[in-house]
């Protein structure tokens, strides 16, 4: 039977690793993860699954984040003993899945391990800007040539959305095999269960319309731009109520601006929840806000809170950058706005609020699209049947 290696930091989190449940032939399976990994600054941890019905190796990663000095992220998720742990249990033809960019040393590594030991390498990437637009001199050519590196020593790749798709393809040929594909799918079953109001009746929020945000507070979730259209629309509209949860550089800046604007009835600040007790806050929500905005050659990759919200039955109201649109169908399961309008986000708030009909129709598409594309059971599906295709090329 053919293996499937799997290693990298993102499957230390159940929230990406739970949609392997899925996954028809679990036997073939074996994961190499980190014993334990850090996030944004350490004040997220996380330690390796342990599960009985999937193989599961952990060992030490040494490199946790991208700014250390003069390498930079380029090692990030690396686990020195890695490599030894696969080739005593791989055999040739195994494939192996690196689910890190094709751009780090990390990936570059083990396309190579695996080319030398008969093993079909596989890598993961969200880009969805080009290199060449992100990147220039030395930098852009040193990033090119490790990712050709990699891609040179690898039979396929799965691309996080259609445009990373598309930028790949100018480093590849046509044999290369890519699969469109976020690199996990989002729970149906526990987004869009079953929850009682207790959340709104316990907070007073009852006759409220509540807009719940979910993210980093960062610059380039905009959060600046929400607040001031949170703003224009609470002054015309005092049933709204808005949750935002996350943390982040501009944690203080909310603050700030909730005590200059005299929003602290009309408003809830959350830090970091466990995935496991989001889905009981989305389902209090009656409204998704998620405005992000392009920032120093990055733009939005997926967006898994906005697909989680959709599973939940919200509308979203997001902004029309990036990948977006591929998880949110503009006028069909939320609203796309201009990055960085605060007008017309408000007006998109405005809108939902008043159409609480509209709210419903667009929550129920939301569902049933994340459903049919992007829930657990369908990225099994498709990881599955990308594994078993490659196999099956490259044996003939």
């Amino acid at each position: 039977m053919q293996k499937i290696f799997i290693t990298s930091y993102p499957y230390v989190y159940e929230r990406y690793f739970r949609f392997f449940d899925h996954y028809p032939k679990k036997d073939s399976l074996f994961f190499v993860l980190p014993r334990e990994w850090e996030a944004k600054g350490g004040k997220i941890k996380a330690s390796t699954p342990i599960r009985d019905d999937i193989k599961i190796v952990s060992t030490k990663a040494l490199f946790f984040h991208s700014h250390y000095p003069i390498i930079k992220g380029l090692l990030k998720g690396w686990m020195p003993n890695s490599h030894r742990i696969i080739k005593q249990n791989a055999k040739r033809g195994d494939i192996l899945y690196t689910a890190i960019e094709p751009n780090l040393l990390t990936t570059y590594f083990n396309a190579k391990f695996a080319k030398r030991n008969g093993m079909r390498h596989i890598f993961f990437t969200w880009q969805n800007v080009p290199y060449n637009q992100r990147l220039g001199g030395l930098k852009l050519k040193i990033t090119e040539f490790i990712i050709r590196g990699t891609i040179k020593n690898s039979v396929g790749a799965i691309c996080g959305n259609t445009k990373a798709a598309e930028i790949l393809k100018k480093y590849t040929d046509a044999k290369f095999n890519i699969l469109v594909a976020p690199i996990a799918g989002v729970d149906v079953d526990k987004f869009g269960g079953s929850y009682t109001d207790a959340y709104k009746r316990n907070n007073n929020l009852n006759d409220k319309v509540v807009v719940t945000f979910s993210g980093v507070f960062d610059k380039r979730k905009g959060i600046e731009t929400l607040l001031n259209a949170f703003l224009i629309s609470v002054r015309k509209r005092e049933n709204l109520h808005l949750i935002m949860i996350g943390t982040g550089p501009l944690r203080n800046y909310i603050e700030d601006f909730i005590n200059r604007h005299n929003l602290t009835n009309n408003t809830t600040l959350i830090d970091w929840l466990p995935n496991e007790e989001l889905p009981a806050i989305l389902s209090n929500s009656d409204i998704f806000i998620h405005p992000s905005e392009p920032s120093k050659g990055w733009e939005e990759q997926f967006g898994f809170s906005m697909a989680e919200a959709s599973a939940s039955g919200l509308p979203i109201i997001s902004t029309d950058t990036g990948s977006i649109g591929e998880v949110v169908i503009d006028q069909k399961t939320g609203i796309l706005v201009k990055p960085g309008d605060a007008n017309r986000l408000s007006a998109a708030i405005d809108y939902l609020v008043d159409n609480p009909q509209k709210r419903m129709e667009m929550g129920a598409d939301g569902r049933r699209y994340i459903g049919e594309n992007f829930s657990d059971k369908a990225i099994a599906m498709k990881f599955y049947n990308f594994f078993s295709n490659v196999g099956v090329q490259n044996n003939g």
